[in-house]
C-alpha cells in the first residue's frame, strides 16, 4: 500500500515537473518572439528562431495556404518576410505528402519538430529520421525512430520506404559538416560530387512508385565549404542520377518583401548570403547584411521525384 502511494506520488511530481518545464519553455519562447518583433528583424538575431517556429506553426495550420502550396499558386504577399527557406520548404512538403499510413524517411532531420510531425499528412505515418549527429530534442513518444548515419551508406534494405523527405540536406553531403558533428572531416577532391552517391542510396531504399521530396538552395554555383549551392547543371545531374518516372519542379525566390513562387530561369543568378561569414558570426569580418536582408538562400529548388 505504502509503495503504491509512493509510486503514484512520484508520477504526480514528475507530471508537475514536466508541466512546469513546458510552461517555462513557452514563456522563454514568447519572450524571444517579442524581442525579435521589437527589433530590426535581422535574420538569426535573438528571437529569430522562436519567431520562425511560431510563423511555421500558423502556416501549417492554414489549410487554405497549404492548398496554395499544393497547387503551385502564387503565395500571399509578405510570406516568410526575412525568414529562411524553411518558410516555403516545409509547407511545400506537408502540402504534397499524401495523408494516410506508410513508411517515411526524413533524410536530414528537417521535420524534427513536434508541430510538424503532428501535421495531418504525417501524423499516421511510421517515420524514421536519419541524421549525422544526435538531436537536442527527440520525439520518441510520437513513435519517431532515430538513426545516426551517412546518406551515402544507408542501413536499410532495398525499397523499404513509401516516401522520402530530404529538405536542405543534400547540399551538405561530402562537404565540411564539422559544425553539425563537432569533428573535422577529411574531404576528398571529388567531395562536391558525392551528393550523387546519396541520391543513388535514397532511390535504392525507396519503393517502386514511391516519391522523393528533395529541396536545396539554388542559383549560381557557390562552394561555401560547409555546403554548396546548386546551379542548373547540378540540379540536372541529381535528376539524371535518380531517373524519375515522373517529375514536378517548383522554385521559390526570396525578394525583400518575402518569398514568391518563381521558376528556374529567373533564379539562375541568385546568390547565397552566408551569415557565417558576416560580422555577426565572425569577429574578424566586416561583412554586413545586404539591403534585402536574406536569411541565407535567395532561391530554393523543390523537386518531387517519383521512382
Amino acid at each position: 500500500m505504502i509503495e503504491n502511494c509512493i509510486g503514484k506520488s512520484g508520477r504526480v511530481l514528475q507530471g508537475l515537473d514536466e508541466l512546469l518545464m513546458k510552461g517555462a519553455k513557452q514563456c522563454l519562447h514568447q519572450i524571444g518572439v517579442w524581442a525579435y518583433l521589437g527589433s530590426d528583424r535581422r535574420p538569426w538575431r535573438f528571437g529569430y528562431e522562436d519567431y520562425r517556429t511560431l510563423y511555421l506553426e500558423k502556416v501549417i495550420k492554414n489549410s487554405g495556404l497549404l492548398e496554395t502550396f499544393r497547387t503551385s499558386k502564387p503565395l500571399p504577399a509578405g510570406h516568410g518576410f526575412r525568414l529562411d527557406a524553411r518558410a516555403v520548404e516545409i509547407p511545400w512538403v506537408l502540402a504534397r505528402v499524401a495523408q494516410g499510413r506508410g513508411r517515411l524517411l526524413d533524410a536530414g532531420s528537417s521535420l524534427n519538430r513536434d508541430f510538424v510531425l503532428e501535421a495531418p499528412s504525417l501524423s499516421s505515418k511510421k517515420i524514421t529520421i536519419v541524421t549525422l549527429a544526435p538531436e537536442a530534442v527527440c520525439y520518441w513518444k510520437l513513435g519517431i525512430s532515430y538513426i545516426f548515419g551517412d546518406l551515402r551508406s544507408l542501413d536499410f534494405r532495398d525499397e523499404w520506404f513509401d516516401m522520402i523527405v530530404c529538405i536542405s540536406t543534400i547540399e551538405h553531403v561530402g562537404m565540411d559538416n564539422s559544425m553539425y558533428t563537432g569533428r573535422k572531416e577529411s574531404l576528398s577532391a571529388s567531395s562536391t560530387e558525392e551528393f550523387l552517391i546519396a541520391v543513388k542510396e535514397l532511390r535504392r531504399v525507396l519503393k517502386r512508385e514511391g516519391i522523393l521530396y528533395i529541396t536545396f538552395p539554388f542559383g549560381q554555383y557557390e562552394d561555401h565549404g560547409w555546403f554548396q549551392q546548386f546551379d542548373s547543371q547540378l540540379t540536372d545531374n541529381l535528376i539524371e542520377e535518380f531517373r524519375p518516372s515522373n517529375l514536378n519542379e517548383t522554385v521559390f525566390r526570396y525578394d525583400p518583401d518575402g518569398w514568391k513562387l518563381s521558376e528556374r530561369a529567373s533564379c539562375i543568378h541568385a546568390e547565397y548570403f552566408d551569415v557565417q561569414r558576416s560580422k555577426y558570426f565572425d569577429p574578424n569580418s566586416s561583412v554586413e547584411y545586404p539591403p534585402d536582408f536574406p536569411a541565407g538562400e535567395r532561391a530554393v529548388m523543390c523537386l518531387e521525384l517519383c521512382k
